[in-house]
């Protein structure tokens, strides 16, 4: 199956849905239905999940005149509605519409494009379910819990052709884009290692089951993760992000943005994923939450320079050469050495790394080229992959040996089970 082109025919089709609500009021059809941001020459967006993160990227998406809102998708019924009436408000039509079960937004025909936001062990499933309606997907990190499920996603956004960007956003950061220019034009010399520091996890969490919320489909929250009793805590960000049966913690999380600056700057290519790693991680002892609170993970790269992996700390990407040094984080560059570096730019003949200003543009305008994005699935499997061996490094105590070609651990048949994990009924990947 390939995507539906976005065509004229289809733009029309669904400016026909977006302004169905004003058949009531005939007589008042505003201008900006036939202007240059008319329905009919936009991309439709739906967007599965409107809670805190999910709301923030509809904003942005809310605010690029290339797209417009046209349904939202979530599991607890106050955050549709509200999401919703925030929709209807920015484009002053009603219209907006609103699905319990994502499935059926997928499935709408009047959809192009879909953006994900849910909690983690929801992201590659309702990927999937996207691509598979022919939808291009932006996907929030970190990509899936197991490396089985990036690796679906992959196969899937290049079996239907879609346009996939990672919610890597540090990518449209200038200085983020200079460091890791600096980096593969060689001006570190020969590059010695790389260091990552992220935030860390956190221990805490109710366990005591309470009655659930009439707002809240708890069911449908929960599910390819395990059945479990209802807490405060569960279904809040804090749960979303720490809980095991449904994330890998901040070592995925957070850990998403500065491994994916590193695999920036080491190429976008399976080499910048280390083939080792040993390590150690605290985890929290009382509570509802289990993910890794602490974590410093070590390793090689197949090049034999050094990896190391720690939280928590700031967001920051280190790398070391045998010429200098560079650490940048979002809030800038954290270290120069030497300070004469600042100066250095590029010179005719040099490698130009990708240029994207503004991440959720850059994802639109690659569906309307279609040019490759600036953080494609491939490359979103890269740096996840790393928070996968370096958090079963630390879960297992032994060291991970990885395969970078055929993408398997080698010489430890329980470590690689940890590749995958079971859903729950009727949820598969399939």
């Amino acid at each position: 199956m390939q995507p539906t082109p976005v065509t004229r025919r289809r733009f029309v089709q669904r400016a026909a849905l977006a302004s169905a609500a004003t058949a009531a009021a005939p007589y008042f059809v505003p201008s900006r239905l036939f202007g240059a941001d008319a329905p009919s020459k936009q991309i439709a967006v739906g967007h599965i999940g409107v809670g805190g993160r999910g709301t923030g990227l509809m904003g942005g998406f809310l605010g690029q005149p290339e797209c417009r809102v046209v349904a939202v998708s979530d599991c607890f019924g106050s955050r549709r509605e509200q999401a919703a009436h925030n929709v209807d408000a920015h484009y002053k039509v009603t219209g907006c519409r609103k699905y319990a079960d994502f499935r059926e937004l997928c499935a709408d025909p009047g959809i192009d494009a879909v953006v994900v936001a849910t909690p983690d062990h929801w992201h590659v499933l309702a990927a999937l379910e996207a691509v598979r309606n022919g939808k291009h997907v932006y996907v929030e990190k970190p990509l899936g819990i197991s490396v089985e499920q990036d690796h679906t996603l992959r196969e899937a956004v290049n079996r239907y052709g879609v346009q996939f960007q990672y919610g890597t956003q540090q990518r449209a950061q200038s200085h983020m884009r200079w460091v890791c220019e600096m980096v593969v034009n060689g001006r570190l010399g020969k590059l010695l290692a790389v260091e990552v520091d992220s935030p860390g996890g956190i221990q805490g969490g109710s366990t005591e089951p309470i009655p659930v919320p009439e707002d809240l489909d708890y069911d449908r929250f929960l599910g390819p993760a395990p059945e479990a009793p209802y807490t405060s805590d569960r279904c809040t960000s804090n749960g979303s992000y720490h809980i095991s049966d449904f994330a890998l913690g901040f070592i995925a999380g957070w850990g998403a943005h500065p491994l994916d600056i590193m695999v920036w700057g080491l190429g976008d290519a399976p080499e910048a994923v280390p083939v080792e790693y040993y390590g150690t991680g605290v985890f929290p002892t009382r509570g509802l939450y289990d993910t890794a609170m602490r974590w410093d993970v070590r390793g090689k790269f197949a090049d034999g320079k050094e990896f190391r992996f720690r939280g928590p700390g700031e967001d920051k990407t280190t790398f070391v050469g045998d010429k200098g040094r560079i650490a940048v984080s979002r809030g800038g560059i954290r270290e120069l050495d030497p300070a004469s570096l600042k100066d250095e730019k590029l010179t005719p003949g040099e490698k130009r790394l990708y240029v994207s200003n503004n991440h959720g543009g850059n994802w639109l305008d690659c569906i309307r080229s279609g040019r490759r994005t600036i953080d494609p699935v491939e490359v979103a499997c890269f740096s996840d992959t790393v928070s996968h061996l370096s958090d079963i490094a630390i879960r297992t105590g032994r060291k991970i040996r990885w395969d970078p070609v055929n993408e398997i651990i080698l010489d430890d048949p329980a470590a690689s089970r940890m590749l995958s994990r079971p859903l729950r009924a009727p949820w598969s990947l399939g």
